[in-house]
C-alpha cells in the first residue's frame, strides 16, 4: 500500500519534471519569467503539487500585499522546493525559516494511523540539497536559515519574533501540534497558516483540531485539492471577498 502510494506520488512529481523539461523550464530560472518557470525549476525538490505551490505563491503575494509583518517559516522542508518557491517572494523586510530533521519522517503515534507507521523513515533529504535549489532560483544565503534537527529540539533554538506565512509540511500529529504550539502564537493576525497535510493524513488533521479546540480557536478554513488547507489568522468570514488565486481581492 505504502509503495503504491509514494510511486504515484514520483510518478506525478516525474511528469511534471518531464513536462518542464519539455518547455526548457527545469533546473533554470529567470526573475523575469513566470511563476511557472519557478515552479518547474524545484520540481525534482519537492513532493509537493504544482497547484500547491501555486497557492503558496498567493499566500506570500497577498502577505506582502497586505503588508503583513513577519517572516517566512517552512517546518518540513524535504529537499527545499517549496522553501525556495517562498523565498523568491520574500520582500527586503523578510527572512525564512526553514526548519527539518533531514532524517525522514519521524516516529508516528497511535493518532497517526497504520499507514504512517509504514512512513517512518522515509523522505529524507540533505541540508545541501536544499541550499542546491536556492542556489538555482537565486536566493543569497543570508536570506534564509536552515535549523537542522527534529522539532522538540530545533524548535529551542533561534526562532523568529513574528510570523507572516506559516508553511507546515509536518505530516504527523506530534509534530503539526509542536508546530502550531511554537509558531501560532508568533504570528501576525492577518498571517496566513497552511497545513500540508490536512486532508492526507489523520494525525495532522487531528492535531489541528485538537489545538483549535485547546486555544478555542475557530479558524476559517480553506482547502486546496484534497490534502492542503490553510488560514487567515483572525479572519471570521469571506464576504468582503477573497485571495487573489483563491477567490479574488485583498483579505
Amino acid at each position: 500500500m505504502i509503495q503504491n502510494l509514494f510511486s504515484k506520488i514520483r510518478r506525478r512529481r516525474e511528469r511534471s519534471a518531464a513536462q518542464c523539461t519539455a518547455t526548457g523550464g527545469a533546473g533554470q530560472y529567470n526573475p523575469q519569467s513566470s511563476r511557472d518557470a519557478l515552479i518547474c525549476s524545484v520540481s525534482n525538490h519537492t513532493m509537493s503539487s504544482p497547484d500547491r505551490l501555486n497557492k503558496l505563491i498567493d499566500l506570500a503575494e497577498y502577505c506582502n500585499r497586505a503588508g503583513i509583518a513577519g517572516d517566512f517559516v517552512e517546518c518540513g522542508s524535504y529537499k527545499g522546493g517549496s522553501s525556495a518557491v517562498l523565498s523568491r517572494y520574500l520582500d527586503k523586510k523578510r527572512h525564512l525559516w526553514i526548519y527539518d530533521s533531514f532524517k525522514g519522517m519521524p516516529e508516528t503515534t497511535d493518532k497517526d494511523g497504520e499507514t504512517a507507521r509504514q512512513c517512518v523513515g522515509l523522505c529524507a533529504a540533505t541540508v545541501q540539497d536544499v541550499i542546491e535549489i536556492m542556489n538555482t532560483v537565486g536566493t543569497e544565503p543570508s536570506q534564509y536559515t536552515i535549523t537542522k534537527g527534529w522539532f522538540v529540539d530545533s524548535f529551542r533554538k533561534q526562532l523568529p519574533d513574528r510570523v507572516a506565512l506559516l508553511h507546515c509540511d509536518a505530516d504527523w500529529y506530534e509534530s503539526v501540534m509542536l508546530v502550531l504550539e511554537t509558531f501560532y502564537d508568533r504570528v501576525t493576525d492577518g498571517g496566513c497558516i497552511i497545513l500540508d497535510d490536512f486532508g492526507f493524513w489523520e494525525g495532522c488533521r487531528e492535531a489541528f483540531y485538537d489545538f483549535c479546540f485547546s486555544r478555542g480557536e475557530k479558524p476559517l478554513i480553506e482547502r486546496l485539492g484534497d490534502t492542503q488547507a490553510y488560514w487567515i489568522k483572525g479572519k471570521h468570514h469571506n464576504r468582503e471577498g477573497f485571495i487573489k488565486g483563491v477567490k479574488n481581492a485583498d483579505v
